[in-house]
């Protein structure tokens, strides 16, 4: 975890009178050329924020800030709901560490450092009661609203976190990876989620558990692993056995390719985007999760579409990563319209950023401004602790 966490800091509409400023050097008005008018892109949702002290720029004209009132953000908590691989496999190494172990930290990382921005529950698969080692997950974390922002700097734990932590650790890891059923089983409460939603899927191999599927031995993962115990052999060429004449339950152990791709596909349909993340473990499988990523509506710009890891600092940098993307919106919605908005500033921390529709700030609606290039990923790359948008002084411009 970086030494700077994520942090919004409301800025409530003092009772200050706007500040009144000369006119020049104010950016063009809203729907005038150049000025990111109304046909600019919304970006995809109101900004988050965290009440709390306030590190950037003073209300009041302080020395190198112009500007007395900081405009009100509205809070807007998306929903990531993460649903964790549980599967025998799990116990596997990982620096040290059980893979199980290793996620469960990388998502208590991700979540100190987003988790007051964010609503999150949690789901794994199989289910914690099993009887054939297939059935499918279940919600174990209802969604809730995270711990609040006092907890992000604290040493220890807030509530909530440490619900989820100790839910997760007293199911240990134990069957197989039914993925999709899993996806079909939780639809429902996922859909049923107000706002934005976003799945973070995290698995250590192929989705498999599927009865009902049918495969060659290149999809079989008893052939892709070349499984032999002295009384079956499985090598990659064949024979299948993933054929039931060959292994009475071998569709079983079948790549549960096109009911996973489809179950992604209808989240993402429904406008839930899901994340893949493939621990080690799903080299061999890496075109399904690739399908699954691309149906999921998330695909990296080039292969691996998905997101693989192969250490537990990788692993939680990518949770990091993935939290920051859907906790972090450059497109802000201010709370109430400024009344010159050609007297607004916009800062990250204490950094004001200039006017300017490549690498700054525009307006994009009478409530709202996107931050662009540079300045977007700035925000996003989770060091910046806090936005504000201050009024009062001309708006300073590229």
């Amino acid at each position: 975890m970086s030494a700077r966490r994520l942090a919004w800091v409301a800025g409530a509409a003092a009772a200050l009178a706007w500040g009144a400023c000369g006119e020049s050097d104010r950016p063009p008005r809203l729907g005038s050329q150049g000025g990111g008018g109304q046909g600019a892109a919304a970006g995809a949702g109101g900004a988050l924020l965290d009440a709390g002290p306030r590190d950037g720029p003073p209300v009041g004209d302080a020395p190198g800030v112009c500007g007395n009132v900081v405009v009100p953000v509205p809070v807007e908590r998306p929903n990531l709901y993460i649903v964790l691989d549980r599967s025998g496999s799990m116990l596997e190494d990982l620096d040290g560490k059980t893979r199980h172990y290793a996620a469960r930290i990388a998502i208590a990382d991700m979540l100190a450092e987003i988790g007051h921005r964010v609503n999150y529950g949690a789901a794994v698969f199989p289910a914690e009661t099993l009887v054939t080692g297939c059935e499918p997950g279940a919600e174990v974390f209802a969604t809730r609203p995270g711990d609040g922002p006092e907890w992000r700097n604290s040493t220890t734990f807030g509530p909530v976190l440490k619900s989820l932590m100790l839910t997760l650790g007293d199911i240990p890891p134990s069957g197989g990876t039914p993925t999709a059923a899993t996806l079909v089983a939780i639809e429902p409460r996922l859909l049923a989620l107000s706002g934005r939603t976003f799945v973070l899927l995290v698995t250590d191999g192929a989705p498999n558990c599927n009865g009902a599927a049918t495969c060659g031995a290149s999809e079989c993962m008893l052939n892709l692993i070349d499984y032999s115990d002295g009384t079956l052999s499985c090598p990659p060429e064949g024979p299948n056995c993933c054929d039931p004449a060959v292994l009475f339950d071998g569709p079983y152990n079948c790549v549960d390719r096109g009911a996973t791709v489809g179950a992604v596909g209808r989240l993402a349909a429904a406008g839930i985007p899901t994340y893949v993340v493939g621990m080690p473990g799903t080299e061999l499988y890496a075109s399904v999760l690739d399908a699954a990523a691309i149906a999921g509506g998330t695909a990296r710009p080039a292969p691996p579409y998905y997101y693989p890891v192969s250490s537990a600092t990788e692993l939680t940098d990518t949770f990091r990563s993935i939290g920051v993307a859907v906790a972090v919106s450059c497109s802000i919605t201010l709370g109430e319209e400024p009344p010159d908005r050609g007297l607004v500033n916009v800062y990250l921390d204490t950094k004001k950023v200039l006017f300017d529709a490549n690498d700054g700030w525009v307006w994009t609606g009478n409530l709202t401004l996107e931050l662009r290039g540079a300045a977007c990923a700035e925000l996003k790359s989770g060091d910046v602790g806090q936005v504000q948008v201050v009024a009062g002084c001309p708006t300073e411009v590229l």
